[in-house]
């Protein structure tokens, strides 16, 4: 018989150590997905300028007409970064809900040898997420780059066509006024994204 008291006792003391502490649970619950850095002003960098889309239009930063912005540098043979971004930028819209149709996301190729108007249009469709491709010459790359403190070169030998780019992999935040409000790193997952480009709705609103 104090055999079985003692392996009763054993049984509820494991049964009470498995249940949660109910403060925690509750804390558990109503604590935040995740922590929402505030929006900074890099007033450095950033600032208009004037490509052309993956329709052959011009297009300036000015053209959004007060919508916020999503923006990063790439080219479409980029083996992993820039379809991760993309991808990343669905699941954003998705999560942004209504707002989706505020926030546009500029993709700017640094490969204006083979990324042509057809080709941009060609890879940003694949991800139909109404992306805004942009490309110029090299001088004008070199000057939007530039405005917003990125980098990119070429690792390849003169006549080669296969070839890889290294380029800045950081997401632009831009407010509807054209300010770079936050930098996102390539390893922000988009719940992140979302949720600082809603603290910036909300300040606009």
């Amino acid at each position: 018989m104090r055999r079985i008291k003692i392996w009763l006792l054993c049984c509820c003391a494991l049964a009470c150590a498995d249940q949660p502490d109910p403060v925690e649970t509750s804390a558990a619950k109503t604590a935040p997905a995740v922590e929402v850095p505030p929006l900074q002003d890099y007033g450095g960098i950033g600032g208009d300028f004037s490509l052309v889309d993956q329709q052959g239009e011009p297009f300036a930063l000015k053209d959004l007409d007060g919508r916020a912005a999503m923006l990063f540098f790439g080219y479409t043979f980029c083996p992993d970064i820039c379809p991760v971004t993309l991808s990343k930028m669905g699941r954003v819209y998705q999560l942004l809900g209504e707002r989706e149709k505020d926030l546009a996301t500029l993709f700017i190729s640094v490969d204006p040898e083979r990324d042509t108007a057809e080709k941009l249009q060609e890879y940003l469709a694949y991800f139909d997420i109404g992306a805004i491709g942009l490309y110029g010459d090299k001088p004008q790359i070199d000057e939007v780059i530039g405005q917003y403190g990125g980098h990119y070169s070429f690792d390849k030998e003169e006549g080669q066509t296969d070839y890889f780019v290294d380029h800045s992999t950081y997401t632009y935040l831009i407010d509807e006024k054209g300010k770079v409000r936050f930098l996102f790193r390539q390893s922000d997952g988009p719940e992140l994204m979302a949720a600082v480009t809603q603290q910036l709705f909300a300040n606009g609103e």
